[in-house]
């Protein structure tokens, strides 16, 4: 067994390196792992059995991240694209799916199965592009994220239905049907009550430890536990994973939890995959070429040429819906999960679901290109689409032709909004760029200066004016986009002032160092806001106000950006820099009657303060002695602090 393990892990590292290397798909590298170690190559995989009940534990945590990233805000805010194309595209792609089967001779619940299996789009493959190509906020993206929302709640119903539908002995589907899905309503009722008065506090307290061992171990339990009891009551292990995972989405640890559990899921969801792969046929490529080429062709073009006519008929533009139908036409993930479950259970035998899988492995290695070039492909076969993106460049550029020393403005949210007033009320002139077309729209039909446009690409930051303008101001909060146009804003005018908006201090150097000549925390901000309200209030000279805020910002935030977390505070993805601790000195203590500078731990801190009998000195001496009842206090990441903190008390 230790031989396949090691031969499993080394050829995962060769695979998924290459394979990363080449701008694929990690999922496709695993598949290649099984397929050279199953039966139909190597044969180094002996224990099929083992190997799948362990990837049925990944398919557990695949669900499990999957229910995390469906946020019930989330999907309130998405509802018209998840209701006017979401729902239907699941609904015509599984019906539609369900009759070829059929006629092509499948049983109605194999067909079913089928359906649900080719139904689903790549979420890994499509985030992940659409993240590096920047185009999550674009209509075609926000699109695309609203269906896959969808279809990660409509897997569901699917798990729930193919077991019973596997059931020989049932005569009559209703009852059980009826039975399948009251147990289902009973295990969510459960679960989310569970969440909400019982794993939600437990999460509290056992964040407030500062153990990362303890939360892990406890997400992965609140994980199991939850597929157990839905287990338990006769549905699917996956279920109770993804309920649970929905339940750890609305509260303030979720992304946490997402890096906790990454490792984990990576791990056995990479199993699971070689477990596909180690069963799947690659004969089948020369033995049923044709069944494999028209479920591939389904696939990119049938499903991703429905997704285009339902996004057209719901209102969108012809080049918006073909290049949401690219983004959305291959096989996914929850493909596999959903066949493995009825091969498990008796509906779909091995041999039948060899074409499906190959399908499904085909569309995902060429979905990549397709989606990389979807820009391309839209203006190609929408000229109109294309001519409104040109017209869009020429208008950008005949409005800021003439323009010098204006705000460059990117974003043209809420934020960028109020900004823009303050313009307009000192007659600054200001260019706005955004990618949401309904703002942009009704923002220009009102007379703002503002225009469909992608900051990042150095030829609309030239259209507008990049060169000339005085100021480019970043308005949204997005880390990634923003990190681009630096970059690209830089590689073009390496002397325009850049203020960049970002939601904490996290990130503050990171952008700086990418050539931000400002960089403004929407938390510190607003701390900084209430504090001059609060001041005003108790008739404090405003000029005294502004020195202290002045004197707050200087050194990027360094005099209050560090702050004591407490456990019910406690961020466990905030990076450690800027924490604050308090060590009261007690007699038994190591550091008692040694001077600060006898400590080699407390030259990787800073020492804020030391109180001494109810008196508190800032910046102590280095040569003073701590005594008794003495409090120090210290500025720094959470290690450096405990290590100082065990030095003073211990000596160690």
């Amino acid at each position: 067994m230790l031989d396949e393990v090691l031969i499993l892990l080394f050829l995962s590292i060769v695979s998924v390196a290459v394979f990363r290397r080449l701008n694929v798909p990690a999922v496709l590298g695993y598949l290649v792992v099984g397929l050279l170690a199953g039966d139909y190559a190597f044969g180094w995989i002996q224990d099929s059995h083992s190997m799948e009940q362990i990837a049925e534990i990944g398919v557990v945590f695949l669900l499990f991240m999957i229910g995390l990233e469906v946020s019930i805000p989330r999907l309130l805010a998405m509802r018209h694209i998840v209701l006017r194309i979401g729902v239907v595209q699941v609904l015509i792609s599984s019906t539609s799916t369900i009759l070829v089967g059929l006629w092509l001779g499948l049983s109605w619940q194999a067909a079913f199965a089928v359906g649900g299996a080719l139904t689903m789009s790549s979420t890994a493959i499509v985030i992940k592009l659409l993240t590096e190509q920047y185009e999550l906020r674009e209509p075609h993206g926000n699109i695309s994220l609203g269906v896959l929302l969808f279809q990660d709640i409509a897997v569901v119903p699917f798990l729930v239905l193919i077991p019973i539908f596997a059931d020989p002995a049932m005569d009559s589907l209703l009852v059980p049907i009826i039975l399948a899905l009251a147990k289902g309503a009973l295990a969510f009722a459960v679960i989310f009550y569970a969440g909400q008065y019982l794993i939600r506090p437990a999460v509290r307290r056992i964040a407030g430890t500062r153990s990362s061992e303890l939360f892990t171990l406890f997400i992965l339990f609140t994980a199991l536990v939850a597929a157990w009891l839905t287990h338990q009551l006769g549905l699917s292990l996956a279920m109770g994973a993804f309920l649970a995972g929905m339940m750890l989405a609305e509260t303030e640890y979720q992304h946490h939890v997402e890096n906790e559990i990454r490792p984990f899921r990576d791990v056995l969801m990479g199993l699971f995959f070689i477990s596909v792969g180690s069963q799947f046929d690659w004969r089948v490529f020369l033995n049923e070429p044709l069944a494999v080429m028209v479920l591939t062709s389904g696939l990119i073009i049938g499903k991703g040429g429905a997704i285009m006519i339902i996004t057209y008929l719901a209102g969108f533009s012809r080049g918006i819906a073909i290049r949401s139908g690219i983004l959305l036409g291959q096989g996914s993930e929850f493909g596999f999960a959903l066949l493995a479950v009825a091969i498990s259970s008796g509906l779909l035998a091995r041999d039948l679901s060899q074409p499906i899988v190959a399908s499904i492995i085909l569309s995902m290695a060429i979905s990549p290109l397709l989606i990389r070039h979807n820009e391309k492909f839209a203006c190609r076969f929408a000229p109109g689409y294309a001519k409104t993106l040109k017209d869009n460049e020429i208008a950008i550029g005949e409005a800021c032709k003439d323009l010098e020393g204006h705000v460059l403005l990117c974003g043209f949210g809420r934020t960028g909004q109020n900004l823009a007033q303050f313009f307009k009320r000192l007659s600054i002139p200001y260019v706005a760029l955004e990618t949401d077309t309904d703002i942009v729209t009704e923002a220009r039909e009102a007379g703002e200066t503002v225009f469909y446009g992608d900051a990042s690409n150095q030829e609309i930051l030239r259209l507008a004016g990049i060169e000339r303008a005085r100021v480019l101001v970043i308005s949204f909060t997005e880390l990634k986009p923003t990190e681009n146009i630096a970059r690209q804003v830089r590689s073009i005018c390496g002397d325009i002032p850049m203020v960049v908006r970002t939601l904490d201090d996290r990130n503050l150097e990171h952008l700086l160092a990418l050539g931000a000549n400002e960089v403004v925390p929407d938390t510190v901000e607003s701390s900084m806001m209430l504090a001059r309200h609060t001041l005003s209030e108790l008739d404090q000279d405003p000029a005294t106000i502004n020195e202290i805020l002045d004197e707050a910002r200087a050194g990027n935030y360094a005099l209050i950006r560090a702050y004591f977390h407490g456990n019910e505070e406690i961020d466990l993805d905030q990076p450690d820099n800027y924490h604050l601790h308090s060590i009261e000195i007690h007699d038994s203590y190591y550091g008692n009657g040694r001077r600060l500078d006898a400590f080699k731990s407390l030259q990787d801190v800073r020492v804020i303060a030391l109180r001494r009998n109810g008196v508190i000195g800032d910046d102590p001496l280095i040569d003073v002695e701590l005594k008794p009842n003495d409090v120090l206090v210290i500025e720094g990441n959470r290690e450096d602090i405990q290590a100082a903190e065990i030095e003073i008390m211990s000596g160690m």
